[in-house]
């Protein structure tokens, strides 16, 4: 019986490449397919480590800084996020070691596979430190100078005690940094993850508690009254990212609080949004928020998993995903329930991160970013009214995710580049 059924099924690949299409031949009919999971296999560790050792970066791709945005939509405006990671803190140099910043995991990557981009070294504003001013003021002239309208700050707030605020502590303080701004809570716990540890590994615990909100808002407010402040329908912003952290009772009451002291004290409501994905759109309506926010890769689990033909680190367990499918076949574009603001990013590879564990790697190019951004910037202006077409990018500096508008030395300017050829392109009179 195993030799007829051999005899009616075979398996072929095209063109020899065991990652992409498989032919199946079933009673002489032929079926062509492309696993999710290709095979992998892997070289030892001597050719592994000649080629991390002989690594050459390739910057044939490089672009030079060019001249400031001409042109531009004056009814969509871009948002980045913002990360403040780049400053030592006690608490960090309690867990992860004396000076820890977010450039310990940048700078010490390697490529796991042949063609994988890596590490990603800054250039121009190079390995910073965010509690420079000039810093800052350098970061908002280059994002300016490309079309981003706003930078979306991480807040990271526990009960009162809060990490990394510096950053946007001097932002607050200093009229001078002409540049939009609003707040991103990370409500989830903090852990390891950090420095290639698990969210097992808990260090501050969120929470919700009977004053929570009160404490909160004493100290959102400050920001929520500066004058460059986000607003959208004349409401300051605030994105809330997991509410799966919470008792889903005690987050309703919470957001109505929020909501509450806010009209009592500046006389405005809120503009409460949560990311869309890991099940908070069926929570949407019960929590009253007022949008959902995409935050890709969050939500991309349909792309085939495009491992390469030989791993060279044999450690390397994370995925890697075809991006030019993604844009080519506009995955981005689809139906939404709720009200949704785009958003897309330049590259997305966090195995520095992730300490090579578990890493996923959407390797992309400026011109398929480019291709995305015009795609959502069209979107937008088809799908929200004048006045509230926000776009968000993520981000203008996450390097231990590869994420970054932030030039590097390989591709130099590109992506603010294509950042700004895209809002050319999309311009309306």
């Amino acid at each position: 019986m195993t030799n007829i059924f051999k005899s009616l099924f075979n398996v072929e690949y095209e063109n020899g490449d065991k990652r992409n299409r498989r032919i199946i031949t079933f009673c002489g009919l032929k079926i062509k397919y492309r696993p999710k999971n290709a095979k992998i296999t892997t070289v030892d560790k001597n050719e592994y480590i000649e080629y991390v050792l002989n690594n050459q970066l390739d910057n044939s791709c490089y672009v030079s800084e060019k001249e400031p945005i001409k042109t531009a939509p004056k009814d969509v405006k871009l948002i980045a996020y913002y990360l403040p990671q780049y400053h030592a803190i006690p608490e960090n140099d309690k867990w992860f070691g004396k000076g820890f910043t977010e450039w310990y995991n940048v700078a010490k990557t390697v490529p796991q596979y042949k063609g994988h981009w890596q590490p990603h070294l800054p250039i121009d504003v190079g390995f910073y430190n965010l509690e420079t001013l000039d810093i800052m003021k350098r970061q908002i002239k280059l994002a300016k100078n490309n079309g981003i309208g706003g930078f979306c700050y991480y807040y990271y707030w526990f009960n009162g005690q809060k990490l990394l605020e510096k950053p946007i502590e001097k932002f607050l303080e200093d009229k001078t940094l002409d540049m939009p701004f609003c707040l991103f809570w990370d409500s989830s716990h903090w852990t390891q993850t950090w420095n290639g540890g698990t969210d097992k590994d808990i260090m501050y615990e969120q929470k919700i508690e009977a004053d929570t909100a009160e404490r909160f808002m004493q100290d959102f407010l400050k920001y929520a009254k500066d004058e460059r402040y986000i607003k959208f329908e004349d409401k300051p912003v605030l994105v809330i990212s997991s509410p799966n952290t919470f008792n889903q009772d005690e987050l309703k009451a919470f957001i109505k609080e929020l909501r509450e002291i806010s009209k009592k004290e500046i006389s405005q409501d809120l503009y409460i949004m949560t990311l869309r994905g890991n099940s908070t759109e069926e929570k949407y309506e019960y929590l009253d928020f007022d949008a959902m926010l995409e935050f890709f890769p969050l939500g991309i689990d349909d792309l085939i998993n495009r491992k390469p033909e030989k791993i060279m680190n044999e450690k390397f367990t994370g995925s890697c995903f075809d991006m030019e499918e993604f844009v080519e076949e506009k995955k981005y574009l689809y139906e939404t329930k709720y009200k949704t603001y785009k958003s897309c990013f330049p590259n997305w590879d966090n195995t520095a991160r992730k300490c090579y564990r578990k890493g996923r790697i959407f390797q992309s190019t400026p011109e398929l970013y480019k291709k995305w951004l015009k795609d959502i910037i069209d979107w937008t202006r088809k799908n929200h009214k004048e006045g509230d077409r926000y776009v968000f990018i993520n981000a203008w500096n996450e390097w231990a995710e590869g994420a970054h508008l932030e030039p590097d030395q390989k591709y130099g300017y590109a992506f603010l580049e294509a950042t700004k050829e895209a809002l050319e392109e999309t311009a309306k009179e």
